[in-house]
C-alpha cells in the first residue's frame, strides 16, 4: 500500500473487477412529465393536465441546427426557445412546470375572452384553446415574431384545431392594447394574461376583466417579478394575490407603454439589444439561450436562490464551444439542481441525455452517485467504473467506488480509491475523499490518521457541520 500521497496513481485499484453497465436513463417522454407532476400534487386541474397531454412542447421548439439531435429534449426541465433570437424578450418556451402553475391560476371556463399578451411561441395559445377559449386575442409588438406565430399556427393546422373549438385566435401588435381606446369602447375580456414582467401593476388594463375574469400578470423588476392573479371584486375594484416569484423576462417596453398609457421608456427594444449584442452571436438560437439559469423560472425565492446556485456551483469544462457541447453542460447542470431537490429520477435522465449528447466523466459520476442514492449499488458502481474509463483524472469517480466499498466495510479496499481520488487532477467535489477517509481511519481505529484526513477535508468544506463535530471529537481525544 503506497504511503506517500504524491506517489498514488490508482494502479492498486482493480477497475475491471467493476460491473459493466446495464441502465441508460433517458429524458422521458412529456406524457411521463405531466404524470410526474400529477402524482406530486402539482397539477390538480382535470382540464389542464388533458390539454397539456394533448399538445406537444416539443412541436412549439426552434428547430434543433441539422444534425444534431437530443431525444426528449422537450421533456427536459431546461427552458427553450421558440424564436430564433432566444436573447429577446419572451422568446423561451417556459417547462412544464411552470406551464402548469400558469394554466391553473387562468381557471379556464367554456367560452372565454381571452387576451394573451406576450404569447411565448403557440404552446400557451393552444393550451388556452384546448381549455375552452372563444376567442384569444394575441398581443406581439415585433411585426417579425407575429408573422411566424400566424405561419406556424397554420403550418401545425392549429387553424383548423381552432375551427373544431370553435374559436377564434387573431395576431396583433400594440395598437391593439392602447389602454385609452380600450377604455372608451368599453371592451373585456374573461381572461388577460400578461408573460413579461411589468414594471408597476397594470390596473388599468385588468380594470377590463369581466365580472366572473382572471387575470395573471408578472409584476416587479426582470429576473425578480411576482405572479399576481386577479379577480374583480363586488365593489368594483380588483382583488390582487400575490402567488410565487417568476424570474420573467421585462414585458416589451412599447407593449407595457400601450397597457398602462405611461411615456416611461423602460428598457431597451429588443432590436436595440440585438444591435448591442452583434448578430455574429446570434448565428444559433439554441447557443443565445445563455447561462442564465433562473430566466423563466418560477418558484419560492428561496428555490429560485437555490436553483442559481446549483447551477453555478457544477459545469463541465469541455475543450469545444460547438452545440452539443453547450447543451451537454446545460442538460448536466440541471441534472444536478434536480438531484439537488429530490427529484432523482428525473436527475439521472438529464445526466444520461447529457452523457449520451457528448460523454464526459462528470455525467456519468453523477449518474451513478444517483443510483447509489437509490441504493442500486451495482449501477453505482457500473457507473462509476465507466466514468473512469471515459476520463480517469476526475477523482469523484474513484470516491464513490470507494464510498461504496467502505459500505460494504472493505475498508482497505476503498481506502486505495480514496487515495487515487484524492491525487486526481480534478475534481466536483475535492474534500469528499478526504472526509471518506477520515471515516475509514475511524473504522481502523486509527485517531491521528483520521483526524489529518478529516483536517484536509474542512479545508475543503469549511461549514461542513459534521465534519466539524469529528474535528472537535478527534482533537479532544488527541490532546
Amino acid at each position: 500500500m503506497a504511503s506517500n500521497w504524491d506517489e498514488f496513481d490508482g494502479s492498486d485499484c482493480d477497475l475491471l473487477s467493476l460491473p459493466t453497465c446495464n441502465e441508460y436513463p433517458v429524458l422521458p417522454s412529456e406524457k411521463i412529465v405531466i404524470e410526474r407532476l400529477e402524482e406530486n400534487g402539482v397539477l390538480i386541474d382535470d382540464h389542464v393536465r388533458n390539454a397539456m397531454l394533448a399538445s406537444n412542447r416539443g412541436l412549439a421548439l426552434w428547430p434543433l441546427p441539422s444534425g444534431l439531435g437530443i431525444p426528449g429534449l422537450a421533456a427536459s426541465a431546461l427552458t427553450l426557445p421558440w424564436w430564433k433570437y432566444a436573447d429577446e424578450r419572451g422568446a423561451l418556451l417556459p417547462g412544464h412546470y411552470e406551464t402548469v402553475q400558469i394554466m391553473q391560476l387562468l381557471q379556464m371556463e367554456n367560452s372565454e375572452r381571452v387576451l394573451l399578451v406576450g404569447p411565448r411561441g403557440n404552446w400557451w395559445t393552444e393550451l388556452i384553446l384546448r381549455l375552452g377559449a372563444s376567442e384569444i386575442c394575441i398581443i406581439d409588438a415585433n411585426e417579425e415574431r407575429r408573422d411566424f406565430l400566424e405561419t406556424n399556427w397554420k403550418d401545425r393546422d392549429l387553424d383548423l384545431l381552432a375551427i373544431d373549438y370553435d374559436c377564434k385566435v387573431e395576431f396583433h401588435g400594440i395598437n391593439r392594447v392602447k389602454i385609452s381606446d380600450i377604455e372608451e369602447s368599453g371592451e373585456e375580456w374573461d381572461r388577460i394574461l400578461v408573460t413579461g414582467a411589468c414594471q408597476e401593476f397594470p390596473r388599468r388594463l385588468m380594470r377590463r376583466l369581466s365580472g366572473r375574469g382572471v387575470g395573471v400578470v408578472s409584476v416587479g423588476p426582470e429576473g425578480a417579478s411576482l405572479i399576481k392573479a386577479v379577480t374583480p371584486n363586488k365593489e368594483g375594484g380588483l382583488f390582487v394575490e400575490s402567488v410565487t416569484m417568476w424570474a420573467a423576462d421585462e414585458l416589451d417596453p412599447r407593449i407595457y407603454r400601450s397597457i398602462s398609457d405611461t411615456t416611461s421608456s423602460g428598457g431597451l427594444s429588443d432590436l436595440q439589444l440585438r444591435a448591442e449584442i452583434g448578430e455574429a452571436s446570434r448565428d444559433n438560437s439554441w447557443i443565445g439561450i445563455g447561462d442564465h439559469s433562473l430566466r423563466d423560472r418560477a418558484g419560492p425565492i428561496r428555490l429560485l436562490e437555490a436553483m442559481d446556485q446549483l447551477w453555478a456551483s457544477m459545469q463541465i469544462d469541455f475543450d469545444s464551444t460547438d452545440l452539443d457541447a453547450v447543451m451537454a453542460d446545460r442538460l448536466f447542470r440541471m441534472g444536478n439542481i434536480m438531484q439537488n431537490i429530490g427529484m432523482f429520477e428525473y436527475a439521472a435522465e438529464h445526466f444520461g441525455a447529457s452523457f449520451n449528447l457528448r460523454p464526459s466523466a462528470e455525467a456519468a459520476t453523477m449518474i451513478g452517485w444517483t443510483y447509489g442514492i437509490r441504493e442500486e449499488n451495482e449501477e453505482a458502481m457500473a457507473w462509476c467504473r465507466r466514468a473512469i474509463e471515459t476520463d480517469p483524472h476526475l477523482g469523484d469517480p474513484w470516491n464513490d467506488i470507494g464510498a461504496l466499498l467502505l459500505s460494504k466495510r472493505r475498508v482497505e479496499d476503498a481506502m486505495a480509491w480514496f487515495r487515487a481520488a484524492i491525487n486526481s487532477e480534478k475534481s466536483l467535489s475535492p474534500g469528499h475523499p478526504w472526509s471518506n477517509m477520515a471515516r475509514a481511519h475511524l473504522m481502523q481505529r486509527n485517531s491521528r490518521a483520521a483526524f489529518f484526513a478529516a483536517q484536509q477535508a474542512i479545508m475543503h468544506m469549511p461549514e461542513d457541520a459534521e465534519l466539524l463535530m469529528l474535528l472537535d471529537e478527534l482533537g479532544s481525544d488527541l490532546c
